[in-house]
C-alpha cells in the first residue's frame, strides 16, 4: 500500500514544465514509492516509464547515450507524438548524469519529461560537471514528519486535525485527542520517521529495521561511495556526533575525541551532511559575514537512526535525553517544511543566553524555544526586547496556550 506524502502536490506543480525534476533523499526514505505515487498521478495523462538504475540493463542503455535511450523507450511504447513522462530511480549510477539530463532537456523536453532521484547530494554533485542552470528543479524528501506518521498509522482524522501552520493557530483542535498524540508522539521521537519503521508495530522490529538502514546506508554504502580511509573512526565519529545533538560543533575537540585529523573531521562532516544524515545551524546574526566565523550546532536528520548510534531505543519521558531529543525532533520538523526563502538559525550571547532557534520567514522573526515542560526563558525575552519581535513560542510537549506575548505550542504541531 502506497501512502501520500507531503512532497508530492509539490513535484506536480512543476509537471508542464521543461525542466528536469531531481528528488534528493537518502536510501529508505521512500523516493521510490514517491515515483510510484507520481505514476498513478500521471498515467492517465501521459505515458510513463518507470526504470531503476541499480538494474545493469538498463543503466547499460542510459550510459551509451540519449539516442540509445530514447530508441530503448520507444521500444516499450514511448508515444513519439506526444510528451512522456520518464522516471528514473537513483541517477547517481550513471556515468555522466549532467550530460544525459542537459542533452535531453535542452534537445528533446517536447518528447520526454524527467524525474529522477539521487541518494546523495554529493556524489551526484561530483558528477555534475556544469550547474544544470535552467535544466534542473530540486526537491529534497526527507523521512516522515508526523503528520504523514499518522497517515500511515492510519490515523487520518489525527493527521487532519494538525494545523498547516502552527505560528498561527488560534486553537487546539485536535484536544480531546492529546493521549492518542502523546503515544504517537513519543514513538517518533524515539524510533523515527522512516518510512519501514513506522509502519512496524513491534518494538523489535523497528529496532531491527533501523540497524538495516544504519548498516547498509551509514556504515555501508556511504563509507564504500566516498572511500574512507578508516572506516572504524568515521563509525567512531558518528556515535561521538550522535551524543552531540544541539550543541555548539567543536571540530577540533570532536577530531581528538576520535583520532583523526582536524581536516578529516571536516570533510567527514560535509560527506555526513550531503548524505542527509546530520545537518548543521548557522547562529543569527544582522550582520551575516559573522555567520561564517562562528561555531554551529549538529543536528541528525532521524531520531531514530541518532538514537540507534547510540545505543538507546527507550520509549520513555524520563529519558535523560528528552529534552535534546525534542529539540533535534523539532529542529527536523523544521527543515521538512522550510520554504525556498526561510532562513533557520539558533540565537547566542556572549554570556551563554541561548534561544533554539530563529525562524526567518519573509519580513518576520519567529524565535523559538524547545523545552519538554514549558518553563519562563529569560533569552526568549532578551531576543523579543533587542530584534523588536512581538510575540515569541515555547515549543513543549503538552496542549496549545497563549499567554501574554508568548505562545506554547503543542510540539506535535511543529514536527
Amino acid at each position: 500500500m502506497l501512502y501520500d506524502r507531503r512532497i508530492r502536490r509539490h513535484v506536480l506543480k512543476y509537471i508542464d514544465d521543461r525542466e528536469a525534476l531531481v528528488v534528493l533523499g537518502s536510501r529508505q526514505v521512500g523516493k521510490t514509492s514517491l515515483l510510484k505515487l507520481l505514476m498513478e498521478d500521471l498515467k492517465s495523462h501521459a505515458p510513463v516509464f518507470y526504470y531503476d538504475l541499480e538494474e545493469t540493463r538498463v543503466l547499460e542503455v542510459l550510459d551509451e547515450g540519449v539516442d540509445d535511450f530514447l530508441q530503448f523507450i520507444r521500444t516499450e511504447g514511448a508515444d513519439r507524438k506526444r510528451r512522456n513522462i520518464v522516471l528514473l530511480d537513483e541517477i547517481q549510477y550513471l556515468r555522466d548524469p549532467s550530460k544525459f539530463i542537459k542533452l535531453m532537456v535542452d534537445h528533446h523536453s517536447d518528447e520526454v519529461k524527467l524525474i529522477v532521484t539521487g541518494s546523495s547530494a554529493l556524489s551526484i554533485k561530483m558528477k555534475f560537471r556544469d550547474s544544470l542552470v535552467g535544466r534542473k528543479i530540486v526537491f529534497h524528501l526527507y523521512p516522515l514528519d508526523f503528520r504523514e506518521v499518522l497517515v500511515f498509522k492510519e490515523e487520518a482524522q489525527l493527521s487532519a486535525l494538525l494545523p498547516e501552520n502552527a505560528f498561527a493557530g488560534t486553537a487546539d483542535e485536535g484536544r480531546f485527542y492529546q493521549r492518542d498524540y502523546r503515544r504517537y508522539f513519543l514513538e517518533f521521537l524515539v524510533f523515527g520517521g522512516y518510512p519501514r519503521v513506522v509502519l512496524e508495530d513491534e518494538v523489535e522490529r523497528k529496532s531491527k529495521f533501523l540497524g538495516e538502514i544504519v548498516s547498509t546506508y551509514v556504515y555501508r554504502d556511504v563509507s564504500s561511495l566516498f572511500q574512507l580511509e578508516d572506516i572504524s573512526k568515521f563509525n567512531r565519529l558518528l556515535s561521538v556526533l550522535a551524543a552531540q545533538i544541539g550543541n555548539l560543533l567543536n571540530i577540533s575537540n570532536i577530531a581528538n575525541a576520535v583520532g583523526i585529523a582536524r581536516h578529516t573531521t571536516s570533510r567527514y562532516l560535509s560527506i555526513l551532511e550531503s548524505t542527509f544524515i546530520l545537518s548543521l545551524l548557522p547562529p543569527y546574526f544582522t550582520n551575516r559575514r559573522k555567520e561564517v566565523t562562528k561555531s554551529p550546532k549538529v543536528y541528525f536528520l532521524d531520531n531514530g537512526i541518532r538514537n540507534y548510534l547510540l545505543g538507546d531505543l527507550a520509549q520513555s519521558e524520563l529519558r535523560g535525553d528528552i529534552g535534546k531529543l525534542l529539540e533535534n525532533l523539532v529542529y527536523t520538523g523544521f527543515v521538512k517544511r522550510m520554504g525556498e526563502l526561510d532562513r533557520l538559525h539558533f540565537w547566542r550571547t556572549q554570556n551563554g543566553a541561548e534561544v533554539d532557534f530563529v525562524l526567518e520567514r519573509a519580513t518576520r522573526l519567529f524565535p523559538i524555544e524547545v523545552k519538554w515542560r514549558a518553563g519562563h526563558s529569560r533569552a526568549l525575552g532578551s531576543f523579543m526586547q533587542r530584534y523588536g519581535v512581538e510575540r515569541g513560542y515555547v515549543v513543549h510537549a503538552g496542549e496549545f496556550i497563549q499567554e501574554g506575548r508568548r505562545s506554547l505550542l503543542p510540539a506535535w504541531w511543529v514536527v
